[in-house]
């Protein structure tokens, strides 16, 4: 019987001295990854960038804030991370051209429902077991506003994000399932 293949999205949300952190984490700076023992060093040099980064994500980050005339508090989310993967069954046999096509498509969704000039950078490992992308904006609202809540929000539209993202993905993958949980 063939297991379920799923497609995943998953948001993560970073005040400011975290950010550093989750940049090291995708741009794969550091030598070594001891919290992280599936990432294959070796085989970063296969990961590649779906959006560059146009600096250091901090500076990125906050020259947006600033630009956007928000105010902010030292709590606020400055960052948000969208992880989109899907089940390690999807890519087995699949060359770069065709998982690069994945998260681009993937990419399409998240561009629907935000402004592109808010994504910092949107980058593909493929030295881990399953290749998935870390995508990073700065939660600024159509109106402007600084509100990771606004834009991710509560378990409703959690859920909400899980159905519409499986059902972006569905029309070019068919085989994939909606993930089985909002977080």
């Amino acid at each position: 019987m063939e297991q379920a293949q799923h497609a995943i999205l998953r948001f993560l949300k970073y005040k400011g001295p975290a950010i550093g952190q989750i940049e090291a984490h995708s741009e794969r700076t550091k030598e070594e990854y001891a919290c992280n023992p599936d990432i294959g060093l070796s085989c970063s040099k296969y990961n590649f960038h779906i959006i560059e980064p146009k600096g250091k994500d901090r500076r990125s980050v906050e020259q947006q804030i600033r630009e956007s005339g928000c105010c902010t508090r030292t709590n606020s989310v400055r960052m948000v991370e969208a992880l989109i993967k899907a089940s390690p069954e999807f890519f087995k046999g699949k060359k770069k051209a065709e998982i690069r096509e994945y998260f681009e498509f993937a990419l399409q969704f998240i561009e629907e429902h935000h402004s592109k000039k808010i994504i910092i950078s949107a980058v593909v490992h493929m030295d881990e077991k399953t290749p998935h992308t870390h995508l990073c904006f700065v939660p600024l609202t159509k109106d402007g506003r600084l509100c990771a809540k606004d834009i991710i929000g509560n378990k409703k539209k959690l859920t909400w994000w899980q159905d519409e993202f499986w059902k972006h993905v569905v029309k070019r993958y068919p085989d994939l399932e909606r993930s089985g949980s909002a977080s």
